[in-house]
């Protein structure tokens, strides 16, 4: 039969299963502590020894959403990062079609939506960095500007049809795999926002 450390370090990994590669590292140290604390306690061996040390220690739940909004943070700087590199990536790609193309354009309409979706994801992540830094929805926003942007110039160079040079291929393939990781970042993002939500929903 397990231990009430044993119990409790349990149910404190179940709570940190939105951040599993910390999850181990961070329940094999409470693990320490709690038993470092109980065996000090002059009851040792015994559930009361656990159980108190337990209550010094505090609430599994309270430990996980604290862990949860550092993860949060992590999580957030590491989406606006990959944020940063695909409007950069998406900018060279945008210069490059257009000196490639020297002018010419399939759709009279995709270079304004090029431009005016590039320029909306550049407000929404500047917005977003000072005053939403931890908004979904600011981040959601920047993935759809830089989606529109993308899939317009790709449209207005029609660009696997005319055998573009290297550099306007290797930009475009660049642009389609940070718009997939930030996807990707944003997904987990919304995880832990939820997890976190849910957490600190149970301690009211």
């Amino acid at each position: 039969m397990a231990g009430l450390i044993e119990t409790y370090v349990a149910d404190l990994r179940r709570e940190l299963d939105f951040d599993r590669l910390a999850a181990q590292r961070i329940a094999n140290e409470v693990e320490d502590h709690l038993r470092e604390s109980a065996e000090a306690d002059p009851a040792w061996p015994s559930p009361d020894a656990e159980r108190r040390a337990i209550e010094r220690f505090g609430l599994g739940r309270e430990i996980a959403a604290q862990f949860a909004a550092d993860a949060i943070d992590r999580q957030a700087r590491r989406t606006w990062m990959t944020v940063l590199a695909c409007v950069i990536v998406t900018f060279v790609a945008m210069r490059l079609r257009v000196i490639w193309l020297d002018g010419e354009t399939v759709s009279a309409l995709a270079p304004l939506v090029d431009r005016y979706a590039f320029l909306g994801a550049i407000a929404a992540a500047t917005v977003g960095w000072f005053a939403l830094r931890r908004s979904l929805l600011a981040l959601s926003l920047c993935l759809v500007g830089l989606g529109a942007s993308i899939a317009a110039g790709f449209v207005r160079a029609d660009l696997f049809a005319h055998g573009a040079p290297l550099g306007v291929l290797l930009t475009a393939g660049g642009e389609i795999l940070l718009v997939g990781l930030l996807c990707v970042h944003l997904v987990g993002f919304g995880r832990q926002l939820r997890r976190t939500a849910a957490l600190r929903g149970a301690l009211r």
